[in-house]
């Protein structure tokens, strides 16, 4: 998950690196993103649940939450959380998660690729 997300933001034009320690990326020098991969359990009436883990030592600017399908095979979606509504907060995430979560839902990260391309100086004056 990390390869494509490293893949796709150098696609767009993007200088990708990682913080010190390997857990986080760092997009153009302007902010980091750290990647959570939430795994779908069932619930005995079969209903489906993601329980995300956040590393709060972390920090990251933005947290992308990759929600599994219901085998854990493949991406269903993904949650692009910036730090400030993330605050030590616990996720449960259902099927549907009303607008305050669901918000940040995204099927695929081609908006985050887009948003981090660098611009040059010259587009916005």
């Amino acid at each position: 998950m990390v390869n494509n997300v490293l893949e796709g933001l150098v696609e767009m034009g993007s200088v990708v690196g990682q913080d010190d320690k390997g857990e986080r990326l760092l997009v153009n020098g302007e902010f980091s993103l750290s990647i959570v991969i939430a795994r779908c359990t069932s619930t005995p009436t079969g209903l489906l649940r993601w329980k995300p883990r956040f590393d709060t030592a972390l920090l990251p600017d933005i947290t992308i939450v990759v929600r599994m399908d219901r085998m854990n095979q493949r991406p269903l979606d993904y949650y692009l959380f910036p730090r400030i509504d993330l605050a030590a907060r616990r996720l449960r995430l259902a099927e549907d998660n009303g607008l305050g979560l669901d918000a940040y839902r995204f099927e695929c990260l081609d908006y985050l690729y887009h948003i981090a391309a660098p611009v040059p100086l010259s587009e916005v004056a």
